[in-house]
């Protein structure tokens, strides 16, 4: 993405990709391709926790096309500031931790982002708890989620 694109991104609000966004578009997913493009020449950023990689870990080939990809994303580190709003996630929502960790960090990222924030899921159970409970951080954007 150039410069120019980023910087006008940061006006336009944000794409988060969780582990099936992700590991969609890294397996050639032509619908998950035309949604990241389409944010992005729109000036959407396109973003997503530094463990979302991790949740889609690969070989081979297809450890090569998640390498290509990942500079393109603006891949947001777990920051003392994520891991707050993670730990307000759970508590507001009721889950559990240990069970819903992963999922709590990355709509504390999304959370985080600029908005309107777009989180790209699969995750019907934890995810739109954690999205309502995200509403209740001061200063945080409504967290819209696109299932796929």
């Amino acid at each position: 993405m150039s410069k120019r694109l980023k910087t006008k991104a940061k006006h336009e609000g944000t794409l988060v990709l969780d582990a099936p966004g992700l590991s969609l578009h890294v397996d050639g997913d032509e619908g998950m391709r035309a949604r990241i493009e389409v944010a992005q020449r729109s000036g959407r950023r396109v973003a997503l926790s530094a463990l979302t990689p991790l949740e889609v870990r690969r070989t081979g080939d297809a450890a090569k096309r998640l390498q290509f990809h990942l500079p393109r994303f603006d891949v947001k580190p777990v920051s003392d500031a994520v891991m707050d709003a993670a730990a307000k996630l759970l508590d507001v929502s009721g889950l559990d931790g240990h069970e819903c960790l992963v999922d709590a960090l990355v709509v504390a990222t999304a959370a985080l982002c600029t908005p309107p924030v777009l989180l790209v899921t699969s995750d019907t159970s934890h995810i739109p708890a954690l999205c309502e409970a995200a509403e209740e951080l001061p200063g945080s954007p409504r967290v819209r989620i696109i299932s796929v």
